[in-house]
C-alpha cells in the first residue's frame, strides 16, 4: 500500500512593489551619506599630496641654496627662463636638467621643441600639478610645454615695477629690471624664514590650445609667481598678461597692466603655502591682507603675529 505525504514547503513569496521601495530608498540614503563622505576624504588626500608637492619644492630651494650659497633668481631675460628648469637636479628630475642647456632660451631645443611636447619644458612632471586643479598642458602657439599649479612669492609690488619701500619678497628684479633678477642668500631673509613666504598655489588655464599665460611657469613672461597685494582666492581679478576667460569664478582674469595674480587654489576655503624655512601650511582666504601682505616680503621688518 501505497501513502502520499503533502509536502511541508510553501510557495516563495516575492518582494512587494512598498517593499521594494523602502529599499531602494534605504540605499539612497545611505549613497547620500556616503557621497560627501568620500568627497571629504578625498578633498583631504588632494590637499595632503599638494602640501607633499610644495614640500619638495621648498626642500629643492634649500638644496640649491646649499650648493650655491642663494636661491635661484625668480626669472631673467638673458638667457629667458625663469626658476623651474634650474631646480630639476633637485626635484629628481636629473635626466632633464643633463639634457638642458642653461645658456638658451626657454622656447628653443632643448627646452622646446615647436610642435610638439618632446621638449624638455613639454614633459609631465608630477611635482608640477595640484591634484585638486583642472589645468591642462600647453599645446599653442608652437611653444607647447607644461603648465603648473606652484609659483613663487614676489611680494607686493606688480610684475617688472620697483620694490616698494616695505620691503622685498625672496624673488624680484632689481629696480624692476627684467633682465637684473635679485640675488637672495637666506641671510638676507631678515624677517625671519618662518613667517616670509616662498611659495604657492596658482590655477592652471584650462584648454591646451589657449594662448594663456597662468600658470605658465617655464615663461618669464607668464605666471610663475603670485603677488601678496591681495589675499588668497581673491575676488579682485588678476591681471596675468595673456588669458582667455573660462568664467570659472575662482579664476577671475582682466585685461590691464602692470602684472599681478593672487595665490589661488581648488582647496575648500584657502590655500596651501610653502615658507622659506621649507614648512608647508594651509592659509586660509580671510586672512587679513596687512598679515598677508607681511608675510609677502623678507626685509620689511613687519611683525608677523598670525597667518591664517
Amino acid at each position: 500500500m501505497f501513502s502520499f505525504s503533502r509536502s511541508s514547503h510553501r510557495p516563495r513569496q516575492a518582494f512587494t512593489l512598498i517593499e521594494l521601495l523602502v529599499v531602494i530608498a534605504i540605499i539612497a540614503i545611505l549613497v547620500a551619506l556616503l557621497i560627501p563622505a568620500v568627497q571629504k576624504v578625498r578633498q583631504a588626500a588632494a590637499v595632503t599630496q599638494c602640501q607633499n608637492n610644495l614640500k619638495q619644492w621648498g626642500l629643492a630651494m634649500h638644496t640649491y641654496h646649499d650648493t650655491f650659497g642663494k636661491l635661484p633668481f625668480g626669472s631673467q631675460a638673458k638667457p629667458r627662463q625663469t626658476w623651474v628648469m634650474h631646480l630639476w637636479p633637485y626635484i629628481e628630475q636629473t635626466a632633464l636638467a643633463q639634457q638642458n642647456d642653461l645658456t638658451k632660451d626657454f622656447y628653443v631645443p632643448p627646452a622646446t621643441i615647436s610642435g610638439t611636447m618632446n621638449g624638455l619644458c613639454g614633459q609631465v612632471v608630477a611635482q608640477y600639478d595640484c591634484p585638486s586643479d583642472l589645468g591642462g598642458e600647453q599645446n599653442a602657439s608652437g611653444y607647447e610645454r607644461t603648465r603648473g599649479n606652484y609659483v613663487i612669492n614676489w611680494g607686493n609690488v606688480t610684475y617688472d615695477t620697483d620694490p616698494p619701500p616695505t620691503g622685498n619678497a625672496p624673488f624680484y628684479h632689481v629696480a624692476g629690471q627684467h633682465r637684473v633678477p635679485g640675488i637672495v642668500p637666506l641671510a638676507h631673509i631678515t624677517d625671519g624664514t618662518s613667517t616670509t613666504l616662498m611659495l604657492s598655489e596658482y590655477l592652471k588655464a584650462w584648454d591646451p590650445n589657449d594662448d594663456d599665460w597662468r600658470g605658465d611657469i617655464h615663461n618669464d613672461d607668464g605666471v610663475f609667481r603670485f603677488h601678496t597685494l591681495t589675499t588668497p582666492n581673491s575676488s579682485t581679478p588678476d591681471m596675468p598678461g595673456w588669458f582667455v576667460d573660462n568664467h570659472d569664478k575662482l579664476m577671475p582674469a582682466a585685461s590691464g597692466s602692470p602684472e599681478f595674480n593672487a595665490a589661488r587654489s581648488r582647496h575648500n576655503g584657502g590655500v596651501n603655502a610653502c615658507m622659506c624655512d621649507g614648512s608647508v601650511r594651509f592659509v586660509t582666504n580671510d586672512i587679513a591682507l596687512v598679515v598677508w601682505m607681511a608675510m609677502g616680503t623678507m626685509d620689511g621688518g613687519e611683525v608677523v603675529t598670525g597667518d591664517d
